[in-house]
């Protein structure tokens, strides 16, 4: 690559990590105009319904002049337009978000049509729709760590086939530095991935230009750590994360960072799998009714992609052991090496669990599908736990119940079903997007997201340190 080549390649780079972090920060600010432009002109709209003669219509900003109803029109118009480009600009659209584009286009042809209230009506339902959802999607952001110590993160990529990358949560040496906003989402493709998923599970589904503009949000989603700076210890426990089907290595930031103010160094992996390789319409595999031969295939591919995964979990052991991340942590001595999965990261764990020796493992509602038959029969080596959902919920047979029944069978290990856990936790999402969760059927209730994730890090603390249980823990359990 030329020194030009480098220099355009730089400036874009730069140019990117300035623009989002200028939206960032100034999110909060366009949260209030929003909402204060939403409630305004909406109460435009109101005045001139209850104006029975439509004439003339008195403007909120002044007690003292009255304008035309075409400018009034004016406003709601531009002001709509103003906020739609303003949200582009500082936070992204999420499914929500529709709520407002039909409130633009109530306005818009009550305007060219002469519809008079009727679309006005519809714009003041569909406004006070739009804000109430908003009031009840209140994190854009991630609670913040509640541990002893400062957390830095830092993305790495391993020497292996897969050149994984990694993104590496640790205590920091120095508990004093700035806190910065680091992008949560690593990878723009995710709106594809979970359509991808979406059509596999659902017999219909929307375009995926819907996933894209509802998700989109998500790409200015941020959470805080410190500035990049040497580890606090070098001898400390190490725990790798490894997450589920079609998510990414920061998914599971909340319980990351969790770990790492408690003094761990937690590596979370970037595993990639094909979501659907072959005929969409012949592989709609989590419909029931599909034909056995069709079922096998999508086992066989998915035990495959399990291998790849157990193969990157395996190289990053065998490299933090041998001591060769000494270009990320100088002479780090780790004192045990602890994996957590979920859902096809827990089966991930298990079986990496069944190949080498472990000090502990945490599998939060595996998702056994891959697993071929002989694994079900071999042994895990070392403490491991099994965290699974108390009910199985109606968009999840794939998930069927009987697969984690005969792992059991086979596997002395420590199981627990956990009180109104859902297939979702302890994924990010259940935060950031937890009312359309609930629309899809990943979530039972929004109103228990924190407890629920609070639960689950505090049993993960106490496992991995060999801990009791308290009574609180004791009973979520089933």
């Amino acid at each position: 690559m030329n020194n030009r080549n480098k220099k355009i390649i730089k400036y874009i780079k730069e140019n990117e990590y300035n623009n989002f972090h200028f939206r960032t920060h100034n999110r909060n600010k366009f949260d209030i105009l929003e909402n204060f432009g939403f409630f305004s002109i909406s109460l435009n709209i109101i005045i001139r319904i209850r104006n029975k003669k439509l004439n003339k219509v008195k403007l909120l900003s002044s007690s003292s002049e009255f304008i035309n109803n075409y400018q009034v029109e004016y406003i709601e118009l531009y002001g709509l337009s103003l906020l739609l480009l303003m949200k582009y600009l500082f936070e992204g659209f999420r499914f929500n978000s529709f709520l407002l584009i039909i409130t633009y286009f109530s306005v818009f042809y009550e305007k060219v049509f002469k519809f008079n209230s009727y679309l006005s009506y519809i714009s003041v339902i569909v406004t006070f729709l739009y804000l109430w959802s908003q009031f009840n999607q209140k994190h854009f952001s991630l609670p913040k760590p509640t541990g002893q110590f400062r957390t830095c993160y830092k993305q790495i990529q391993i020497k292996d086939k897969y050149s994984t990358s990694v993104s590496v949560y640790y205590p920091c040496l120095n508990q004093n530095q700035n806190d910065i906003d680091y992008k949560w989402l690593p990878d723009v493709k995710y709106s594809k991935q979970i359509y991808e998923r979406m059509q596999l599970q659902f017999k219909w589904v929307p375009y995926q230009l819907i996933f894209d503009f509802g998700l989109s949000f998500l790409n200015y989603i941020t959470f805080k750590a410190s500035i990049e700076q040497p580890i606090m210890n070098k001898n400390l426990d190490v725990v790798i994360v490894s997450h589920g089907f079609t998510q990414h290595r920061n998914a599971y930031t909340f319980l990351c960072q969790e770990l790492a103010s408690e003094g761990y160094v937690v590596f979370s992996l970037q595993h990639t799998e094909m979501v659907y390789p072959w005929d969409l319409k012949q592989t709609k595999i989590l419909n029931s009714g599909n034909k056995p031969e069709v079922m096998e295939k999508y086992q066989n591919l998915r035990a495959t992609h399990l291998n790849w995964r157990c193969e990157q979990v395996m190289n990053l052991i065998q490299q933090i052991k041998f001591g060769q991340i000494n270009d990320i942590f100088d002479n780090f001595n780790p004192l045990s090496i602890n994996l957590i999965g979920h859902s096809f990261g827990g089966a991930t764990v298990l079986k990496v669990a069944q190949n080498i020796q472990i000090d502990s493992v945490i599998s939060f509602d595996p998702w056994l599908f891959p697993f071929n038959k002989d694994d079900f029969l071999k042994q895990v080596k070392g403490r491991t736990l099994i965290l699974s959902k108390d009910i199985n919920r109606k968009f999840q047979q794939v998930f069927e119940p009987k697969l984690l029944m005969d792992f059991l069978k086979n596997n002395n290990v420590d199981h627990y079903r956990i009180k109104g856990l859902d297939h979702a936790y302890p994924n990010d999402l259940t935060f950031l997007f937890p009312i359309e969760m609930a629309v899809f059927g990943e979530l039972r209730t929004t109103t228990k997201v924190y407890q629920i994730n609070k639960i689950l890090i505090s049993i993960t603390k106490k496992y991995i340190k060999s801990q009791s249980f308290n009574n609180e823990e004791i009973n979520q359990f089933c």
